[in-house]
C-alpha cells in the first residue's frame, strides 16, 4: 500500500531560528523571504525517504509561491533525495484551512495510509486528526517525529 507524507516546510524543514526571527517577525515579513531548507532537517527527512519511501505532498504556503518544478529544484539543491508528487489544493485559509485542504486531496485520490508532518495547528478546535505528527515552529523536525512516524508505519 503506497505512503504519503504531507509536508509543510516552516517548523518541519527549518526552524525561526534558521531565519534568525520569531514568529511573529516571520509572519510579517513573509512575503519578503524565501524559504530555508536546513541540512539538519532535511537530513531527517531523507531518513523517511529511504525507509518508507513515501509519495510526497506538499502542503506547505510556499506551493503557492513557486511551481513544483522550483520547489523540487530548490529541495535538490538542498540534498532532497526523493521526489515531490503534488500539491495540495488552494483554497480558504492558508494556516486556518490547511486540514480541510489535506482531507481533499485525500478524498480525490483515495489515500488511506498516509502521515501528515506540519508544525501548523490543524487542532484550532480541539480535534484530533489522524496521524498528524505535529513539529515545534522553534525546532522543526527531529528524532521524536521519526519515532512517531515509525509507530503509525510500522503498525
Amino acid at each position: 500500500m503506497n505512503k504519503y507524507l504531507f509536508l509543510d516546510i516552516d517548523g518541519v524543514l527549518n526552524s525561526f531560528d534558521d531565519y534568525g526571527v520569531d514568529g511573529k517577525d516571520f509572519i510579517e515579513n513573509i512575503e519578503n523571504l524565501t524559504f530555508i531548507l536546513s541540512k539538519r532537517q532535511m537530513s531527517l527527512l531523507n531518513n523517511i525517504i529511504d525507509k518508507y519511501h513515501p509519495k510526497i505532498i506538499l502542503s506547505s504556503y510556499w506551493r503557492n509561491r513557486y511551481s513544483l518544478s522550483t520547489l523540487q529544484n530548490k529541495f535538490e539543491t538542498a540534498g532532497f533525495k526523493g521526489k515531490i508528487l503534488a500539491i495540495t489544493p488552494s483554497f480558504g485559509g492558508e494556516h486556518k484551512d490547511r486540514w480541510q485542504q489535506i482531507k481533499h486531496y485525500i478524498e480525490d485520490n483515495d489515500v488511506s495510509n498516509y502521515i501528515i508532518l506540519d508544525d501548523s495547528p490543524l487542532d484550532r478546535k480541539n480535534t484530533k486528526f489522524p496521524n498528524w505528527v505535529k513539529t515545534d515552529s522553534y525546532h522543526g523536525l527531529d528524532h521524536k517525529h521519526l519515532r512517531e512516524i515509525d509507530k503509525i508505519w510500522q503498525k
